[in-house]
């Protein structure tokens, strides 16, 4: 065989390794897109049929958004249920009112899609048990908080810039939750394949 043949046979599988390592790479975020789907397709479902546990993202997210801004002396009151049209369904929520701006927690708005896709990242992380349980719920409690804070911020921008709520609320957060999600899961995901790395 000649040198010319080697070179390109050799070639040849490097690129197909690079490939593999690619798909190696890429694998757990697609199982974790799936799991993601699933989830959503779960919570959609419960949202529409008995609201057994999907609305305890709403509640999460209402009273944590309530006791971050009494944290911040921003005035926020619970206020009584409030009903708010999803497509055929009429649904009641507990209102919020943050910086005298009145506000409904929807589901949309708990970000349960965030939750969902932080919690199929570490299921499908090359983690242990442990350090999935444990950082995972650091995770989920700093996406938490993340989230309230947002919820506050939306309702003093609501108060003091009524005419930015929309877009703040439909377009930048949403922008800004991706970022958030992607940036705390890589920060710990570098962080514990360097711990599996390091030699004990």
């Amino acid at each position: 065989m000649s040198n010319y043949s080697k070179k390109k046979v050799s070639q040849k599988e490097i690129n197909n390794q690079k490939r593999k390592a690619l798909f190696k790479e890429l694998l757990p975020l697609l199982k974790s897109f799936g799991l993601w789907v699933v989830l959503v397709v779960i919570v959609a479902w419960d949202y529409t049929n008995h609201r057994w546990f999907s609305m305890l993202f709403v509640d999460l997210t209402t009273y944590l958004s309530y006791g971050l801004a009494k944290i911040m002396f921003i005035p926020a009151k619970i206020l009584g249920d409030g009903t708010s049209m999803a497509t055929t369904l009429v649904v009641t929520y507990k209102s919020v009112q943050i910086s005298n701006y009145p506000m409904i927690i929807e589901l949309e708005c708990s970000a349960y899609h965030a939750y969902i896709a932080m919690i199929a990242l570490v299921v499908f992380s090359n983690w242990t048990i442990k350090q999935k349980l444990v950082v995972g719920s650091v995770l989920f409690g700093l996406l938490a908080v993340i989230n309230s804070f947002r919820i506050v911020m939306l309702g003093v921008i609501g108060r003091v810039f009524p005419g930015f709520f929309n877009l703040m609320h439909d377009y930048i957060w949403n922008i800004l939750l991706v970022i958030v999600i992607w940036g705390l899961w890589e920060l710990a995901n570098k962080r514990m394949n360097k711990q599996t790395t390091q030699p004990s």
